[in-house]
């Protein structure tokens, strides 16, 4: 599966699991929230559960919240009657209305300003949409899906983000692993990729070594598969060597580059830590716990994921999640 240049493929358990929960999640017309980290793919998954629906034959529609005045949300959405204010020269229908019959995707929904996070509330509980200047309200069938790259229940917590609108997106709601969850995807991700890269640039296409797998499967992917496709690209576009004939393999010197960019990463992370007042254990455990949630309970990925053997990563994690005993005074 693909969409502006972007590839749905793996074969890691988190991904075959993701794979299941989207085939569920494109059953009928339950509104949709996808999380996850910044370039996971989750425009993809959201036009992988179209696809898979009974409305694959309708519209499909995305409307990227972070890219809309604020100021013209309401008329985005809704749409506007012809002169309803000093701009309308002429009448407009809105996403909602053009998605009629289809899927709706609400990129970075958390982005939603507050006003519009109410009109938003009573469309998804009255199925109604009322155009800015409109006398009366206009039915509409559209599923929605809902994007975004922040987990909305801390939004909610922090009071930027409606808990009605939550509960009301969050009917079936899917987190996209991060591709450090999904380390034996890189082998089939990276090859369709260069291929995808390949067909859309023009560059040559060249095969990927062994070490430079190993090389990528070493890198933390901060920004995900977006991350990943720009590393490839940049390769192909800037190759250590070229030759008549066989095209030279993809080496893993090519990718030096890539630590570059986590250059300082550890220095602030420190930093942020002793700012919270945490201490080396609190890190480490909170590491272990994570890495274990993104692997989805995944104990031998989750230890390969920190740099453990299974045994250790086990040992520490029952020893952080003992009490602690008092300190002498």
């Amino acid at each position: 599966m693909r969409q502006n240049g972007q590839l749905l493929v793996g074969s890691s358990p988190a991904f075959r699991s993701l794979q299941a929960d989207l085939a569920l999640a494109a059953r009928g017309s339950t509104t949709v929230l996808l999380q996850g980290e910044s370039g996971t793919g989750k425009g993809v998954a959201a036009a992988e559960i179209h696809r898979a629906s009974p409305r694959a034959g309708g519209p499909f529609v995305v409307v990227h919240l972070g890219a809309v005045a604020p100021t013209l949300i309401e008329s985005e959405l809704f749409g506007h009657e012809r002169g309803a204010f000093t701009d309308a020269v002429r009448a407009r229908e809105g996403c909602f209305r053009r998605a009629q019959g289809g899927t709706l995707v609400l990129d970075d929904v958390d982005l939603l300003p507050r006003d519009a996070q109410v009109k938003l509330l009573r469309v998804l509980q009255e199925r109604v949409v009322e155009p800015v200047g409109a006398e009366a309200p206009v039915p509409v069938d559209v599923r929605v899906v809902a994007t975004s790259n922040v987990d909305l229940r801390t939004e909610v917590e922090a009071g930027r983000f409606r808990q009605d609108l939550y509960w009301r997106l969050a009917v079936v709601s899917l987190e996209l692993p991060p591709l450090r969850a999904r380390a034996g995807d890189l082998p089939l991700l990276a090859g369709a990729l260069l291929g995808r890269i390949a067909e859309r640039t023009r560059l040559p296409a060249r095969p990927i070594s062994a070490a430079a797998l190993e090389r990528l499967g070493a890198h933390a992917w901060p920004g995900n598969v977006r991350e990943l496709e720009n590393a490839l690209e940049r390769v192909l576009a800037l190759p250590r060597a070229a030759a008549a004939g066989a095209p030279i393999p993809i080496e893993a010197a090519e990718f030096d580059f890539l630590a570059e960019s986590l250059g300082g990463a550890g220095d602030r992370i420190a930093r942020s830590a002793l700012a919270q007042g945490l201490t080396v254990d609190d890190l480490a455990l909170a590491m272990l716990r994570v890495a274990l949630a993104e692997n989805r309970g995944n104990v031998s990925a989750a230890a390969r994921q920190v740099g453990l053997t299974r045994r250790a990563f086990e040992y520490r994690l029952a020893q952080g999640s003992e009490p602690a005993e008092p300190h002498e005074p």
